[in-house]
């Protein structure tokens, strides 16, 4: 075991279940023993390279966490089986043994990025002891199946429009609220760490109820015939004054003279639409978003 004074423990963890695994244990504290108990994230395909970006993490947190990185291959995300087994009777026992850990689910967050990586967290989340919290980045655009899953179940979904319209949709459709159950942030490529946010994941769910929808079209008029779009961008304003992006999959439009892209986030005249102001709205979880653009001969 080879350990540096400062923040990180790295080590051959002897499994039986998945062979030939590192583990990099990141102390939010710069000494052992740890002064208090902490939530643990665990980051699928993580290691000590990744030491610098894990405390940067951690200075910019309010809530401080034990962050444990895991080098899975893309072998070990396939195989959901042997990774389950892996966490249940090894890892998380052992974590949990020798950290002082709070050992709530829902003080355990799971971080992976691209779908197969998302696969093998919902795999994960499916148990609910391991974990109730979970951030993927580019979680891909086939849909993730987070049934089985705690019922306080929060995710952070980070990534391409196209891909969080996906995912959303799947947790829309299983009655989870935005804020308290999920939120989305829009970034064409990121590293995991880069939006791993300790602060979301771990807020009371009070403090995460969404509260307001703020948006912006631009420009708000646009001419009929020149082949102009305008862009669409919506902010969800959560409780603890925190902001996320808001993908809407629809929109309201009256007149409908207009054509929504939400892969994109645009807005298209259709042919033959005539001059004259449209209304355009949509709600979030019965949170009202109204703005208005005019067309123009």
């Amino acid at each position: 075991m080879l350990i540096n004074p400062s923040r990180e423990t790295f080590f051959n963890f002897p499994s039986a279940i998945v062979p030939d695994k590192t583990v990099t244990v990141f102390l939010p504290e710069p000494a052992v023993p740890l002064h208090q108990k902490y939530p643990v994230v665990f980051l699928l395909g993580a290691g000590p390279k990744e030491a610098a970006a894990v405390q940067q993490v951690l200075d910019q947190s309010q809530h401080k966490a034990l962050l444990v990185g895991i080098n899975t291959d893309e072998k070990d995300l396939q195989d959901t089986d042997k990774l389950v087994a892996f966490f249940t009777q090894e890892l998380v026992p052992y974590i949990n043994s020798n950290y002082t850990t709070l050992e709530t689910p829902s003080l355990r967050a799971l971080a992976a990025s691209g779908a197969a990586g998302a696969k093998a967290v919902a795999a994960l989340l499916a148990h609910k002891k391991i974990a109730a919290r979970a951030a993927l980045v580019n979680p891909g655009e086939k849909p993730v199946s987070f049934a089985g899953s705690a019922a306080d179940l929060r995710v952070l979904l980070v990534g391409p429009r196209e891909q969080l319209l996906v995912q959303q949709k799947t947790l829309s459709d299983m009655d989870k609220q935005y804020g308290v159950h999920y939120a989305t942030q829009i970034a064409s490529t990121s590293f995991l760490l880069e939006k791993l946010n300790l602060d979301y994941l771990f807020a009371q769910s009070a403090e995460v109820e969404l509260k307001k929808v703020e948006g912006e079209v631009v420009p708000d008029q646009i001419s009929l015939g020149a082949g102009q779009t305008a862009t669409l961008s919506a902010t969800a304003l959560l409780a603890n004054r925190m902001r996320f992006d808001v993908v809407p999959a629809g929109l309201r439009l009256s007149p409908p003279y207009l054509e929504w892209q939400p892969a994109i986030g645009q807005l298209k005249p259709l042919p033959g639409a005539g001059a004259g102001k449209v209304k355009i709205s949509f709600a979030v979880d019965k949170i009202n978003f109204t703005q208005k653009i005019r067309l123009k001969k």
